[in-house]
């Protein structure tokens, strides 16, 4: 399955570097993507055989932790 997860965080943030974080975070065997990233936001692609709802369930732990608060799943 494929899934497109857009992240928004603050203006003055490097999504760049959001993005590696989170990419980090997730299971190593997930095909991951940046796809785009701009001024607050960034946007992955995520290649994995689990549903939507687990995806965005990870995503979200992923971005919860201290150095990515600020950031959400948009």
């Amino acid at each position: 399955m494929e899934h497109r997860i857009r992240l928004a965080g603050p203006a003055e943030a490097a999504p760049e570097l959001a993005c590696l974080r989170v990419i980090a975070r997730l299971p190593s065997h997930w095909s991951v993507e940046i796809l785009e990233c701009g001024t607050g936001y960034a946007i992955l692609g995520l290649r994995t055989r689990v549903p939507a709802e687990e995806a965005v369930a990870r995503i979200d732990e992923a971005i919860a932790v201290l150095p990515l608060l600020g950031w959400r799943r948009d």
